[in-house]
């Protein structure tokens, strides 16, 4: 009996230290999608990156050259020192313009701060709004903050977007995908949240394991996310961000 449980205890302790060592990965995704594009634009490399929460950023995250990042929400969570989310930003911001959608913990810190963080960094925060990207008034990102509880915050967000728009929607949380996809055409969506269900048995987890697919006509990203929140282990769900090579079909 002593030998059983002391093998179990060794075993027990040998899979919290490799769910610990997947939650601190840096495993990057690397994916072409192809867009309909009714106005063609210049393809483009994306960096997206969601979750972070207080992992620190390694300066060498971006070893590639990307033409824009985004990051997915959940930035930073309560107790995280703001010189850290200084550090993942100034990261980040030396390689390419910056766009922001706010996750449900980003709050968790003082908003003004974290707003004076962006500013320094020339973070552009996406609000229930769009912008063009690349001065390519056809290629439109979308942003939403579902946690500001706007009644109209779709309908905002998609405000200025043309018919002939090629639209790249982002979210924190990908359970509002449906409700967008009922009003709006929307050609590629971006979110993270669920972590892809963090510690997962086999096929079984909380949430769906993170994946790139498509979804009544719609391309959908949703990411495992690179942190964790509450317990700073993964099993199942690996930690990733993800390289994207985003380019029109071809005529």
């Amino acid at each position: 009996m002593k030998k059983v449980i002391t093998g179990g205890l060794a075993a027990s302790a040998s899979l919290l230290l490799f769910m610990l060592r997947n939650a601190f990965q840096n495993n990057l995704k690397r994916d072409t999608v192809i867009l309909k594009a009714e106005k063609p634009f210049e393809p483009f490399d994306m960096l997206f990156i969601s979750d972070i929460h207080r992992r620190k950023l390694p300066a060498s995250i971006s070893s590639f050259p990307v033409d824009v990042i985004v990051i997915g929400g959940d930035l930073v969570e309560g107790g995280v020192p703001l010189e850290r989310v200084e550090w993942n930003l100034n990261v980040l911001s030396r390689h390419a313009p910056v766009y922001f959608v706010w996750g449900n913990n980003d709050r968790e810190v003082e908003e003004e701060k974290l707003r004076q963080l962006f500013k320094k960094y020339e973070v552009t925060v996406l609000e229930d709004e769009s912008v063009p990207l690349f001065g390519q008034p056809h290629l439109k990102l979308v942003g939403l903050d579902p946690f500001a509880y706007r009644k109209n915050g779709i309908d905002l967000a998609f405000s200025e977007v043309e018919a002939a728009d090629t639209v790249i929607f982002v979210s924190h949380t990908p359970f509002i995908f449906e409700r967008v996809n009922s009003k709006h055409r929307v050609d590629f969506q971006l979110a993270g949240h669920t972590h892809g269900g963090q510690i997962r048995f086999g096929p079984y987890g909380i949430y769906n394991k993170g994946r790139l697919c498509k979804t009544g006509g719609v391309i959908q990203l949703i990411s495992n996310g690179y942190g964790t929140t509450k317990l700073p282990l993964r099993l199942g769900a690996e930690a990733e961000f993800h390289h994207l090579t985003i380019a029109p079909e071809s005529p």
